[in-house]
């Protein structure tokens, strides 16, 4: 155990030195944040689910939703997720977990592109292509502190690229889960973190906590979650998902998200839907959020992951 908090402490003690000596700012006081591609959820199952999705967090996407959830795993695993969002905009997720008998390891790659962009010139001839990119790197750890509580600590690099002009910053989360027979309540305090600088210009990170409350009932067939979601700098958003195992190998999902506070011609609520798909130890996962109307796109999402 000594060794496991000696490993605890130097990966919280470099997350601390990260955010104290890398100017921390907490959104609400700048009133706007960048890196806004960290809201965007991980994982085809939890999309599915309507991103309620905290208080399960039992597969390699825990990295992401919360990192205490890598208590809840048994084996190694990983998880690669590709995501069609809107306009020609793509996001690749990959994550790993190492769980161990005292200690958990995981990390994860999100990696969003935006594809080429024409470039123009003063007199407006064609100038070559603009290339714009999002990346995070998280490092994850996750111990139990009693036999039903866990706690969980990520650290992350987060980078945005315009083309010649790039903006970096590190963040954290910290995440906590408790579970009770067929009960589980999950915390995640999530992207707390330096600025990200662009020349002179600093913005900061999309931070905020995570509450959710995931039950499990009929042998484990049926799981119903509930989640809230309050940035330190935006809306609250309120979250709902359930899951079906139709057979062993075969899930059915849905869910709800419900953004509070939407002004006057906003679509506040949107329906996911979900299936998955496990054969040995492989699972294929996919979801879909059909387009609101005139405009907008239809978002797909799936994951394949391989437990070993």
């Amino acid at each position: 155990m000594n060794t496991v908090k000696i490993i605890i402490a130097i990966w919280a003690a470099a997350v601390v030195i990260a955010i104290v000596f890398g100017d921390v700012t907490i959104a609400a006081q700048s009133g706007s944040t960048t890196a806004n591609f960290l809201k965007i959820g991980v994982g085809a199952r939890a999309a599915g689910m309507g991103e309620a999705f905290t208080a399960i967090a039992d597969n390699p996407s825990a990295v992401y939703w919360n990192a205490a959830g890598l208590r809840r795993m048994d084996c190694p695993q990983a998880e690669f997720s590709h995501q069609s969002w809107y306009q020609d905009v793509t996001i690749e997720n990959l994550q790993v977990v190492f769980p161990q008998s005292k200690v958990s390891f995981g990390a994860g790659l999100t990696y969003l592109n935006y594809g080429e962009f024409q470039a123009y010139d003063e007199s407006g001839n064609p100038d070559g292509e603009l290339s714009m990119y999002n990346l995070a790197l998280i490092l994850s750890t996750a111990v139990d502190l009693t036999e039903n509580v866990s706690v969980g600590l990520s650290g992350k690099y987060i980078e945005q690229s315009f083309d010649v002009v790039k903006g970096h910053a590190f963040a954290a989360d910290i995440g906590v889960m408790a579970g009770y027979k067929s009960v589980q309540v999950g915390l995640a305090a999530v992207n707390l973190g330096t600025t990200i600088t662009y020349i002179a210009h600093k913005e900061a990170l999309p931070s905020g906590i995570r509450l959710g409350l995931s039950v499990r009932q009929f042998d484990d067939k049926a799981l119903i979650a509930f989640e809230g979601h309050a940035p330190f700098a935006g809306r609250l958003s309120l979250h709902q998902g359930m899951e079906f195992r139709i057979i062993d190998q075969i899930a059915a999902r849905t869910g709800l998200i419900y953004q509070t506070g939407a002004i006057s011609g906003d679509n506040a609520l949107s329906w996911n839907l979900g299936v998955g798909l496990s054969y040995g130890k492989g699972r294929f996962d996919y979801s879909i959020i059909p387009s609101e109307g005139y405009g907008t796109d239809t978002i797909h999402n799936f994951s394949i992951s391989m437990r070993w």
